[in-house]
């Protein structure tokens, strides 16, 4: 799957965690974080949720990151 913002995570890690019948409660007190936050990262509104913990969510769920060179082409927008 290809990836290329955080919103892509965010429907990632919901749709993993809904499909292992884990709670919003439950991720949110594995990654040590608010489950108010959880809900915000989720809906796309957390802009910069951290590295880390983008790892360990994915970790959590038992996905893991690839990281490979792509054919040029413009880089999408991010916001910094």
């Amino acid at each position: 799957m290809l990836i290329g913002n955080t919103e892509g995570f965010a429907r990632l890690i919901r749709s993993e965690r809904r499909s292992k019948g884990i709670s919003q409660s439950q991720m949110a007190e594995q990654l040590g974080v608010s489950r108010r936050w959880m809900i915000e990262f989720e809906q796309g509104r957390v802009p910069n949720p951290g590295f880390a913990t983008i790892l360990n969510a994915l970790a959590l769920l038992g996905l893991s990151l690839n990281v490979q060179k792509t054919p040029k082409s413009p880089m999408p927008p991010y916001e910094w």
